[in-house]
């Protein structure tokens, strides 16, 4: 067992409410320690543990006492100063500034990806790098993620579709880990009678001179005290749809000082993210500067949009941990009818579940963040790869990060109701994940879409079938096989989207995309059951991808050898001890006649 488990294994006591604070984050999740190991040459594997072990510590303690302060003081509008000037001041509570400051400037959080020398390292942060600190940071803060990830990926579309002007004018500020420097961004995109129907949006750029200006409304804008929002508005005579939308640069303030003629109406009075101010805008003739080509805003847009996707599944995908990690220390630390709650079957069940939904999570998630490395790179062929996945972790992981809040609330019973405790607000914010850059059905289309235009559907089953043909271990090859035939199966479904695009596809739209997820994270965590057998000879992974494959992949109720496992073995599986190879050889037996019999 990893001594960082200890801390864990605590007696339960009569009467006893135990929570997670003062815990390392990053110390008690070895999950996370095994994916960077996973992903990561061992040599940067070495050198970024402490800084990850920093972020832990700090997220497990100071970060997580601001956060739950900040969420009880919202931030105050300020429209008019004490001479009665329109100043639309977004007062922020001292705990949020304080906050802005472990992650612009203490961990770099945005400027990382884009810019060597944050906390000394030497290069740019992978993306598998950059969202291990995410995930870490979000599993106490997820308010301040989306300003955070708003300017990440605003500098990241600046310095692709920008002029060279552009650039020099804003990218070091967004980039900058000097609070007295930075400047935060936002995407406006949102209208009200629009909505997700972008489409539909009427904001109107006119050409005024040399300078365009900019008129009418934005409804829903997070990050609304921004300095620089990304902004898509149609030019005069531009053509109806997505297609005619441009997208501007708008400063809060001018070159010369001056505020830019917009104005804040009011702050959004939200469920979650109370922290964060959002705020409906009304431009009056606002300057805006031109990004990239005028014809293909949208586009552009939608690369911004993409990219918060991925770091809105992270950030989910951590509330999720958060989750599983309260539910942990509760049921080990409570007792209930003279023993400890982790002791009771169903207890067993409902942490395991939680359990196996986030290490599931985790795995699409760094696997994604290592394709969209791989595009960065110059690898062409996984961008359709890159295409698929972030629709597809947004729509799954961000509504399963719902179930999974409140499973963990209800596992630490009346206390996790009471908003003195940390689950209230982990039910509150996981609700707007499902929201932000596109809701549920908006993102299961995005998925057929992707398989219909860039039958990036193939490109996913090309590189499934590579990834479990390159396997060792006995036991992984022969469930290896199963996931094979399970996909070849599947191959019909996305034939069949790309030949026929019928009516029915978009009905059966989430259906497919949950079953692509599923089949995605078996083989994921199939692969890493192959890896861990290989560096430490441990059938843990192979566990976990069991009673994954059996759960989400088979229609059977025979549960059997699986019940008897989990009874047995949770508390192993938990503290990521050894399993015997003769438990994996029972389930295969068991999971390998159901699956030929669901296959037909």
């Amino acid at each position: 067992m990893n001594e960082r488990f200890d801390v864990l294994k605590q007696d339960a006591k009569l009467g006893g409410m135990p929570e997670s604070r003062g815990l390392n984050f990053y110390e008690t999740d070895y999950n996370l320690d095994f994916l960077i190991r996973f992903y990561v040459p061992k040599d940067k594997y070495e050198h970024v543990r402490p800084l990850l072990s920093r972020m832990g510590a700090v997220a497990g303690e100071e970060l997580d006492d601001l956060s739950r302060e900040a969420d009880r003081y919202p931030p105050e509008f300020f429209p008019y100063n004490k001479n009665g000037e329109r100043v639309d001041h977004v007062k922020y509570h001292p705990a949020y500034q304080r906050m802005e400051e472990i992650g612009y400037s203490q961990f770099g959080l945005v400027a990382m990806s884009h810019r060597s020398g944050v906390m000394g390292w030497p290069t740019p942060f992978s993306r598998v790098l950059k969202y291990s600190f995410w995930y870490i940071f979000a599993q106490s803060e997820f308010g301040l993620c989306c300003p955070m990830s708003m300017t990440d990926s605003a500098a990241r579309v600046i310095d692709q579709f920008a002029s060279h002007e552009i650039k020099k004018t804003y990218l070091p500020n967004l980039t900058s880990t000097d609070m007295k420097k930075l400047w935060t961004a936002a995407q406006f995109m949102t209208e009200k009678q629009g909505g997700s129907d972008v489409g539909e949006n009427t904001l109107m750029a006119k050409k005024v001179g040399d300078q365009w200006e900019l008129w009418g409304d934005k409804w829903f804008c997070s990050n609304v005290s921004a300095d620089v929002a990304l902004v898509l508005a149609r030019p005069e005579g531009a053509s109806k749809g997505t297609k005619g939308l441009a997208m501007f640069l708008v400063p809060k303030k001018l070159e010369n000082g001056e505020r830019n003629r917009y104005r804040i109406n009011r702050l959004k009075d939200k469920l979650g993210t109370k922290d964060m101010a959002s705020g409906e805008v009304s431009f009056d003739g606002a300057i805006g500067y031109v990004v990239g080509d005028i014809d293909n805003g949208f586009k552009q847009m939608m690369s911004m949009v993409n990219s918060s996707r991925l770091s809105n599944a992270v950030r989910s995908s951590a509330m999720m941990r958060r989750s599983f990690l309260e539910a942990l220390v509760t049921a080990r630390g409570r007792q209930a009818f003279g023993q400890a709650l982790i002791k009771l079957p169903l207890m067993k069940e409902n942490v395991f579940e939680i359990l196996l939904d986030t290490e599931a999570a985790a795995s699409m998630v760094f696997f994604t963040a290592n394709v969209f490395d791989k595009t960065e790179n110059g690898s062409e062929e996984y961008k359709p790869l890159l295409r698929l996945l972030t629709p597809l972790l947004k729509g799954y992981i961000c509504k399963r990060a719902r179930y999974i809040t409140a499973e963990a609330m209800e596992i630490r019973g009346g206390n996790g109701y009471i908003e003195e405790w940390v689950n209230p607000k982990l039910v509150r914010d996981a609700h707007l994940g499902s929201i932000w850059e596109g809701t549920t059905n908006i993102v299961a289309l995005d998925v057929i879409r992707a398989i219909n235009k860039e039958l990036a559907g193939d490109v996913f089953l090309k590189d499934f079938k590579l990834r479990l043909s390159n396997l060792n271990n006995v036991y992984v090859i022969r469930a290896a096989k199963l996931c094979l035939k399970k996909a070849e199966k599947f191959k019909e479904k996305v034939d069949s989207i790309v030949q026929e695009k019928t009516f029915e596809h978009e009905i059966s739209a989430k259906c497919y995309m949950d079953y692509m997820y599923h089949l995605c994270a078996a083989s994921l965590l199939l692969e890493e059951a192959d890896f861990q057998l290989s560096k430490d000879g441990s059938y843990r992974k192979m566990f976990i991808f069991m009673h994954y494959f059996h759960r989400y992949l088979l229609s059977s109720n025979v549960t059997g050898a699986f019940d008897r496992s989990l009874n047995k073995w949770l508390d192993a599986i938990i503290d990521w001890g050894q399993i015997p190879a003769n438990v994996i050889e029972d389930l295969l037996n068991e999971l390998e006649p159901q699956a030929i019999k669901s296959i037909g």
